[in-house]
């Protein structure tokens, strides 16, 4: 699952990476630490405007849903198993699109603790992460989920309980997957390409990140929290 994410580069930053034109950059907001449950808005670029990186709700709301407080779906993620079959995202497989993030936190069991540990996971060589996601317009709101797949080794270490995580692409998977002619079969493959263990890092920050009781979103959030031995991570 991908519930947690943050955006701490400035939206000049963004503008550059991605050579694209920033809609409502006004209401975009650094975040440290940004929960899904929320609904916040996303940097987002569609593959109905590939040229601009727009603010889109995370939380898929289907068109036809007449009001969303009837509508009890969790659409945060949706699962790349899914896309074709659930009612709630198969009539938006051809709305692809990419969520912009610096990185996202996972919760880690460990053997003996009650409490989850949370683990921020970010590019190894990149400013940002391409993830996945497609995307609904809801009366004059875009509302969008992000994809998620089987967990690779390297993250199901991390994400040991749901075993899953995003789908994150390359700079050439996502170009391909905003495509507007891209078939099911090729879709398909694109999702079952994600982003190589060895290009992504992670290390376990702050314990209660993923708690909606606190203020999390500080810059301590996304710093490495150090254990008695002084390592970083445990991967």
């Amino acid at each position: 699952m991908c519930y947690h994410v943050s955006n701490h580069k400035d939206k000049n930053i963004i503008k550059k990476v991605f050579k694209a034109k920033f809609d409502q950059e006004d209401d975009f907001k650094v975040s440290y630490h940004v929960n899904g449950f929320d609904k916040p808005l996303l940097p987002f670029i569609s593959n109905e405007d590939a040229a601009s990186i727009q603010l889109f709700r995370w939380r898929l709301v289907p068109s036809t849903v007449s009001d969303e407080s009837s509508f009890l779906a969790n659409t945060l993620n949706a699962r790349a198993e899914d896309l074709l079959q659930k009612s709630s995202y198969k009539a938006y497989w051809q709305n692809r699109g990419l969520v912009i993030c610096s990185g996202f936190f996972e919760p880690h069991k460990a053997a003996g603790i009650k409490q989850s540990q949370a683990y921020y996971i970010k590019p190894k060589h990149e400013e940002f992460f391409r993830l996945g996601a497609i995307w609904a317009k809801w009366k004059d709101q875009y509302t969008c989920s992000i994809i998620t797949l089987e967990a690779s080794p390297f993250m199901a270490e991390i994400h040991n309980e749901g075993k899953r995580m995003p789908l994150m692409l390359s700079n050439d998977a996502a170009q391909q997957w905003l495509q507007k002619d891209l078939s099911q079969e090729d879709m398909k493959k694109l999702m079952s390409a994600s982003v190589a263990d060895e290009q992504v890092e992670s290390y376990r920050v702050m314990d209660g990140i993923m708690n909606a009781r606190k203020n999390t979103n500080i810059p301590e959030a996304i710093k490495p929290l150090e254990n008695a031995l002084g390592q970083i991570s445990l991967f």
